[in-house]
């Protein structure tokens, strides 16, 4: 079998990247390894942002989530604490992520995308410096399947980018290291008895008992349903002596008691928490979604970041196809595209979230108790959109901040910070030969080879 592209992975980034390429004319194969019904079923947040979807559908006519494939329309995101909240516009979804992938990868095959199920990958075919296809297991026997490009949208640990050779292409790293890997644990519940308060909100509550930068959050379901969960960095597990589920448990204790709900779901995850990688290209592909690391670190929103970066992807790739260039060079444009979005916001969150593990639970309650800092601000700093804080704003904080002025002093390296390392990713090259120099700059910012 041969075909213009393969796509290795059917959650959002896959079938974004499938749709696109077929709706603009070319022969796809998508791979995933779990059974065709259990495709897009994934154990996370469930949120997506509205703006992510309608990039499709304006682009190419592809149904926004519908009917029971939301769970509850989310209006807003609030910062809690035990002590006080901050609450910002967040315009769009929690998503039943099983229901909505399979409808997305119906709209695929109706397109004319093949669908290969069960069959995960287990090598890559490279001639000639480029990838040509993939090695896949199908019921016990290994099969190859070739191609003209090959993107890899297949999670956190890339099963197509970890098989590539080292130094196959200059900025994209094969592993992510566990000190850039959130663990998580979650549970769909059904309250017994009452509603919930959360009703068209997503929470994410910093407390003590939830090691930093972890939090606690409470994601609407709809009636009486909540998304819970935590989670931290996965290099920082062996420090606690409770398991990750246990300390949850007991979280959670203090708002819901075991008797009032029904467990529906659970599961754990493993998400990238840094900026993407600095190139998401080699000769004959791309990394798409958490593959390449496009989550928000703070957040760990990466539904829409895979959607829109598989579109992204998908319309470079069309494009490169034609004009016979899909040399990591010739693809160059979709990185381009990938930093001006998400290379931005998400090192701004990347800075944001050292700093919160700097101000500590108790740090930030005083902070937003305080109202030391306004909702546009921290909006701005889990979003990347604020620019400065003025002097006559700073002069108020000093105000509100006695006598905890160590903890102003953090918040203005913060803002100071997150703003720094947003200008800098708005110059990533356009030119693949100066990505050098740029790294080189980049990783004297934040103090850290990335």
């Amino acid at each position: 079998m041969t075909y213009d592209v393969i796509i290795v992975g059917g959650g959002p980034g896959g079938v974004s990247s499938a749709y696109t390429l077929a709706k603009l004319g070319k022969k796809v194969l998508l791979l995933d390894k779990k059974s065709h019904d259990r495709i897009g079923d994934k154990s996370c947040g469930d949120a997506l942002d509205r703006t992510s979807p309608e990039i499709l559908f304006e682009k190419f006519g592809l149904p926004l989530p519908n009917g029971d494939e939301i769970s509850d329309e989310v209006k807003y995101m609030t910062i809690a604490t035990p002590g006080g909240s901050v609450k910002m516009d967040a315009p769009g979804y929690t998503v039943d992520r099983h229901i909505y992938g399979q409808r997305l990868l119906k709209e695929c095959e109706d397109v004319g995308v093949d669908v290969i199920a069960s069959s995960p990958v287990r090598d890559v075919i490279i001639e000639d410096t480029y990838v040509k296809g993939v090695v896949y297991m199908s019921k016990g026997e290994k099969k190859e399947v070739r191609s003209k490009a090959v993107i890899d949208c297949s999670g956190t640990f890339g099963a197509v980018r970890k098989k590539l050779p080292e130094g196959f292409s200059y900025g994209l790293n094969r592993e992510v290291p566990d000190f850039h890997i959130a663990a998580s644990y979650r549970e769909i519940v059904e309250l017994k008895e009452k509603d919930h308060p959360y009703r068209n909100e997503i929470v994410l509550l910093y407390k003590e008992s939830i090691p930093p930068p972890g939090y606690l959050w409470f994601f609407t379901k709809g009636k009486r349903r909540l998304n819970l969960g935590t989670g931290w960095l996965k290099s920082e597990n062996h420090l606690y002596e409770k398991s990750m589920k246990e300390i949850y448990r007991e979280a959670l204790s203090e708002h819901y008691a075991e008797d009032e709900y029904e467990i529906i779901k659970s599961g754990g995850g493993q998400i990238p928490i840094r900026p993407p990688f600095d190139s998401l290209t080699f000769n004959g592909g791309m990394l798409v979604g958490d593959a390449g690391c496009m989550v928000d670190p703070t957040t760990a929103e990466g539904h829409g970041p895979a959607l829109v970066s598989g579109y992204f992807a998908g319309s470079v790739l069309a494009k490169a196809l034609d004009e016979g260039d899909i040399s990591r060079e010739g693809l160059w444009e979709y990185n381009s595209k990938v930093m001006e979005l998400y290379g931005v916001r998400n090192a701004m969150s990347y800075v944001a979230l050292r700093y919160l593990r700097k101000l500590s639970p108790d740090g930030l309650q005083f902070i937003i108790k305080r109202g030391i800092i306004s909702e546009d601000e921290l909006k701005g700093i889990y979003t990347g959109e604020e620019n400065a804080i003025s002097f006559m704003s700073m002069v108020w904080k000093v105000v509100k901040a006695f006598p905890k002025f160590g903890l102003l002093l953090t918040l203005k390296h913060m803002v100071d910070d997150v703003k720094a390392i947003g200008a800098y990713y708005e110059t990533y090259p356009s030119d693949p030969t100066k990505l050098s120099k740029w790294i080189e700059g980049r990783n004297s910012m934040l103090n850290e080879d990335l």
